[in-house]
């Protein structure tokens, strides 16, 4: 939960008066243009910066209050670009979610990293050097990475930043369903997305920002509106819901 969260960063105000509250089984998305503030967001609520005022909470409790190994046992996080170039293999970058994580028995840990891998479509990339990765395929390594850590938790929290960015459509969906279905699960979920449709055929609840505010949030049919996308995309776009096979999707143009 985070209450009135405001930011500044090197002078610039980033986030203002901002508050999310996300659940457990709610996959929630952050929408809007760039600099809008969704990854500051994303990084006051992970903890890695800290806000000016307002406060955060994990589960009920300060966030200032977990210790660094609690939070890493509860949450993962996803930044949006990372800076591994060390000639690890994909098994073994994924295998470093597993650092912080309560470890169990070796065919626990096994079977877990498997499954991790089997659903974000890296099994067979395991050998593979991370550097020869394209960025597509490092993406989904990375996603595995941060999966891996909260895999088994209780109630756990995933932050992350842009995870379809890089990849083919196919996997952007794949990641999606991935995503939905850990909602299902009893995760709860945030991630920040640019495209629009994903959220809105995905999440259950979405967040609309622009220029560091929250123009809006809640459930996704009530948020998803052409004045509320106008208002966050700008009045220079137009937006339109179509239905296509069951499903509401938007379609932008300039005037």
């Amino acid at each position: 939960a985070a209450t009135n969260l405001s930011v500044i960063r090197d002078g610039r105000t980033l986030l203002t008066d901002a508050n999310l509250h996300i659940a457990s089984g709610e996959l929630h998305a952050l929408l809007g243009p760039n600099g809008a503030g969704k990854s500051t967001l994303l990084r006051v609520l992970a903890g890695e910066w800290s806000a000016a005022s307002g406060s955060v909470q994990l589960a009920g409790q300060a966030l200032s209050e977990w210790t660094s190994q609690a939070q890493a046992q509860r949450r993962a996080v996803l930044p949006q670009h990372d800076q591994l170039n060390f000639g690890f293999t994909v098994i073994e970058v994924v295998t470093l979610g597993r650092l912080a994580a309560r470890q169990r028995s070796h065919r626990h840990e096994q079977d877990l990293l498997a499954e991790v891998m089997a659903a974000t479509d890296i099994t067979a990339l395991a050998a593979r050097r991370y550097p020869t990765l394209s960025g597509g395929e490092r993406r989904r390594a990375q996603l595995a990475r941060v999966l891996a850590q909260v895999w088994d938790a209780d109630q756990p929290l995933l932050l992350l930043d842009e995870p379809t960015h890089s990849l083919d459509p196919a996997h952007q969906h794949r990641v999606m369903t991935l995503l939905r279905t850990l909602a299902a699960r009893g995760f709860g979920i945030v991630v920040s997305l640019h495209e629009l449709n994903l959220a809105a055929a995905y999440a259950g609840h979405i967040s609309l920002l622009r220029a560091g505010r929250i123009l809006a949030t809640g459930e996704t049919a009530a948020v998803l509106n052409e004045t509320n996308l106008r208002a966050t995309y700008g009045d220079g776009l137009h937006f339109t819901a179509v239905m296509d096979e069951g499903r509401q999707q938007w379609l932008s143009h300039t005037a």
